[in-house]
């Protein structure tokens, strides 16, 4: 009875063992998964992420022609807010993402959006991570690349997360044509635009005003390799044989000229490079738009 008792406990404690392997080996290939840099620095995320969570939409105004609605959905570890403007009475159409600028909020895109929604796209643009109603605390890049170098996540990698959750969102509109959605961004926002076309390739092409990479350094030690995962330079010749247009100012006084041919010279056809007027400096401008329209028009014919 005592021997019989032994060889059942042993073969509980090889059943306890065998399930903590699995708990544990199954939370360590998990993240690996759903977030990944590779051996040249590149991000990369599943093109299914998941069903949206905590989706919550709420009428902030209906003119008869469009509305506009306040979004949020839950990414990783934060609620993403945004707005959506989307044309009434109205079916298969395209859509637009749009990233503001560092410190930039979602409403500051409203000239834009009610343009585009007049001319019959889906207008989404969020306030991202430490930006308005997200808010939130961002690390320096030094306490980012700690965090990566401790195998976690960076809020730099979830900047490019949060706006392919927002590509789930927009594609699960009924009314929008889930293969005609456009990203795009200005400044900073661009940067994560980039990154985040290049790594979904159902994003139908990207647009890209006043911004640019880092300059494509080749040294991919531990501190190298987190660089070039937030470097558009390493990304924007995967958007191919998608298109991409980017704008910029001889003007611009925040990210010189130069910096910015220099990204737009990796990417791969097809490709175009709109110089902005001299009028214009950094960002959007009054003097851009008609160009803008246009080539947004020619994207998603």
């Amino acid at each position: 009875m005592h021997k019989y008792l032994k060889y059942l406990l042993n073969a509980v404690l090889v059943i306890v063992i065998a399930f903590a392997f699995l708990y544990f080996a199954t939370r360590n290939i998990s993240p690996q998964k759903e977030w990944a840099v590779d051996s040249n620095g590149l991000l990369h995320y599943p093109s299914e992420r998941g069903k949206l969570e905590d989706v919550k939409v709420n009428l902030l105004e209906d003119n008869g022609t469009y509305t506009i609605e306040k979004v949020s959905f839950k990414s990783r570890d934060a609620t993403i807010y945004g707005l959506l403007y989307m044309p009434k009475n109205a079916d298969n159409i395209p859509g637009i993402i749009m990233l503001p600028a560092a410190r930039a909020g979602k409403e500051g895109q409203d000239f834009l959006a009610r343009e585009l929604v007049k001319r019959g796209y889906a207008f989404f643009t969020i306030d991202q991570r430490g930006i308005g109603e997200t808010g939130g605390s961002l690390p320096s890049t030094q306490d980012d690349f700690n965090s990566f170098v401790a195998g976690n996540e960076p809020v730099n990698h979830l900047f490019v997360y949060d706006a392919l959750k927002s590509f789930d969102f927009l594609k699960s509109r009924k009314q929008v044509d889930a293969s005609n959605i456009l990203i795009g961004g200005e400044s900073m926002g661009a940067r994560f635009a980039i990154i985040a076309g290049a790594v979904e390739k159902n994003i139908k092409g990207v647009f890209a005003i006043s911004t640019s990479g880092y300059g494509k350094q080749s040294n991919l030690a531990m501190e190298g390799k987190f660089m070039a995962s937030i470097d558009p330079d390493w990304y924007i010749s995967k958007i191919s044989p998608r298109k991409i247009v980017m704008f910029h100012s001889k003007s611009d006084t925040v990210i010189p000229f130069n910096q910015s041919l220099n990204t737009f010279s990796f990417a791969s056809e097809p490709k175009e490079f709109i110089e902005m007027p001299s009028v214009c400096n950094h960002g959007q401008c009054m003097e851009m738009y008609e160009k803008l329209f246009e080539k947004l028009d020619e994207m998603t014919q």
